[in-house]
């Protein structure tokens, strides 16, 4: 059971706010008291927060006799300025300026918090800002009751739960009831932070902390190619444009028609532009990229159950013979060197009478715009180590053993070739 707060007395706000001033951290270890010039400050910062969360409605108690509190929102909750206030009033006169700085200066060396590498992946979390127990009702079991609030919207939402803490202690009773501690910050010798999360089994396993933390690891790696560059903002580049996005458009819409309830594979998928928006339609796909910060970055977001993302070299593919009834390569064939290989290894995976989708830059175009494109690109590094007119690409198509069945050039910044084709 669990009650939202609309309203608590002054007393029952302090009980909550010398819980935290009050607590006793483990020998050598202060927390993030030292941010407050007294126990006495901690209390009424909490005290702020306390407000503030009622304010918001984001405050809960085990239940009408308010034995103890937490509060919680999920990120699409909209900030409330107004709420704030009850926070920020409360830090004028109360915060150690030396110790803060230090604690500031600690923090831009101490790695990212779980909560900023999910932001930077575009994963939905609930974040539990306050767990607070008074002093009467600890050590009765209350805790894990507080927390099964937050566990139960996590897993009604099906998005994990976070929670950071700055007590050994404290981390290792939050672990005790179901969190896992996944980043420990250490700001000074005497404060560490730790960030925890419980993830519900209803969360796909690319949300999980262990491929988040891959996932976050590869993207803050260095690049190793041109492609490992672009993984950010190729998406923008990309359907950025209104004409780029209109022919994006009509080829999904083609797309989704030919995969329709059939066994899918993409290869140079980049961030998974069309992948994401074709998955449903699926029996299943997998999406893979040569580069490894495409595929990290492909899998951010909300992503489909059909859907999977792998990292892959098209000219050496791992998957069985006559394992798939679709594979789509769009803008791809005119930037790998061995692109021959590429359609050999299609040709192995595809089942009899299977379809490959292959939309491809074209070089027809005389417009401004086409060919500022291209020396853009060029510019940036991609290696167009092949330029193909429309004859010049469908006869490309057809020596390497396909049939053209359809194709339809598409009005983009560089034109676009839309083609499916039948293994000969």
């Amino acid at each position: 059971m669990s009650v939202r707060i609309n309203t608590l007395s002054d007393d029952e706000i302090r009980a909550i706010g010398d819980a935290f001033g009050n607590y006793k951290y483990e020998e050598g270890e202060a927390g993030l008291l030292s941010l407050g010039k007294s126990r006495q400050a901690v209390s009424d910062y909490i005290c702020g927060y306390a407000r503030m969360a009622i304010k918001e409605r984001t405050l809960y108690s085990t239940s009408e006799n308010h034995e103890a509190f937490i509060s919680f929102k999920s990120t699409d909750t909209k900030d409330d300025f107004g709420a704030a206030m009850e926070v920020l009033k409360t830090i004028p006169g109360n915060v150690d300026i030396k110790n803060s700085m230090a604690l500031l200066k600690g923090y831009k060396k101490s790695g990212k918090a779980y909560t900023t590498i999910l932001k930077k992946l575009k994963i939905p979390y609930i974040y539990v800002g306050m767990v607070a127990i008074p002093e009467k009702y600890q050590g009765q079991g209350y805790m894990r009751q507080l927390l099964e609030i937050a566990f139960e919207e996590g897993r009604k939402q099906g998005i994990p739960v976070v929670l950071d803490t700055d007590g050994m202690l404290k981390r290792d009773k939050y672990e005790h009831l179901g969190m896992k501690c996944v980043v420990a910050q250490k700001l000074t010798d005497e404060t560490t932070v730790y960030g925890l999360v419980y993830e519900p089994e209803t969360i796909p396993d690319i949300w999980k902390s262990e491929m988040v933390m891959e996932d976050y690891k590869i993207l803050s790696g260095e690049n190793k190619n041109v492609w490992d560059k672009f993984a950010p903002i190729y998406d923008l580049m990309v359907t950025g444009t209104p004409k780029n996005k209109q022919a994006y458009n009509a080829m999904y819409k083609r797309i989704k028609k030919v995969v329709k309830g059939r066994a899918v594979l993409e290869l140079a998928t980049g961030p998974g532009i069309i992948a994401k928006k074709v998955a449903d339609e699926t029996e299943s796909i997998i999406a893979t990229d040569f580069s490894a910060k495409m595929v990290a970055e492909a899998r951010r977001g909300v992503v489909s159950s059909k859907l999977r993302f792998e990292q892959a070299d098209a000219t050496e593919l791992k998957y069985e013979d006559d394992s798939f009834d679709v594979v789509i390569i769009a803008n791809a064939l005119h930037v790998i060197p061995d692109r021959e290989k590429v359609l050999d290894e299609i040709k192995r995976v595809l089942r009899p009478g299977g379809i490959l989708i292959a939309p491809n830059f074209i070089h027809e175009s005389d417009s401004t715009e086409s060919k500022l494109s291209v020396m853009a690109l060029k510019m940036a590094g991609v290696d167009f180590s092949e330029s193909w007119n429309e004859e010049g690409y469908r006869t490309f198509l057809e020596v390497n053993g396909f049939s053209v069945k359809n194709s339809k050039v598409l009005k983009a910044l560089i034109p676009m070739m839309y083609t499916e084709c039948i293994c000969k």
